[in-house]
């Protein structure tokens, strides 16, 4: 009975590792992954954690959204866009929504506006700042989850630790088949 109890807790504990291995392999994957403009792209497709409240009914503070990069397609009122703006002497990345779209000549902008604030955004987007259209997948709350797997500490605490735990119990177990292959000679 104490033996199956032991390879119950030894395969929920592989299970466990495992599936923390995948995470990691996840995260490093989305963050080493080839950056165009700056960003993470995966064949196409650009991962955002959205930062703020301003698009609150639509898409939440801390979801993770799913945008298909922008290749200079017919964008209409209504699309959400992922684009660069300048903010207080930084640049970030906004997800709003394209209320109108500017003609003057050749030349389009679009103005834009966060579902959840009062005003449309000061500056008029370029088609050069646009980097991906949002594609109607959120993931809620995995983009909090994703940053905190990024940070300094969440990178230490949830993907270098547990994998070091795993290093220690697979060097254990290794020793352990060793121990019991020798005791297995020695009593033949």
């Amino acid at each position: 009975m104490k033996k199956g109890i032991i390879k119950a807790l030894q395969i929920m504990l592989n299970v466990l590792i495992g599936t923390i291995i995948a995470i990691a392999a996840i995260v490093t994957i989305v963050t080493l992954s080839t950056k165009e403009k700056g960003v993470a792209d995966v064949n196409g497709y650009i991962p955002f954690s959205i930062q703020s409240e301003s698009m609150t009914g639509t898409i939440d503070e801390g979801d993770l959204i799913i945008t298909k990069r922008y290749e200079h397609q017919v964008l209409k009122k209504g699309d959400i866009i992922s684009f660069f703006s300048a903010e207080q002497d930084t640049t970030i990345i906004k997800t709003h929504r394209i209320i109108e779209v500017n003609k003057e000549g050749d030349l389009t902008s679009y103005t834009t506006k966060g579902d959840y604030n009062s005003v449309a955004d000061d500056v008029k987007v370029a088609p050069g700042d646009i980097v991906s259209v949002y594609t109607g997948t959120r993931l809620e709350h995995v983009g909090s989850l994703l940053d905190f797997f990024k940070s300094r500490y969440g990178f230490l605490l949830c993907i270098i630790l547990p994998i070091f735990v795993f290093f220690l119990y697979q060097l254990y177990s290794f020793v352990s088949l060793i121990v019991e292959i020798k005791k297995a000679k020695v009593n033949e």
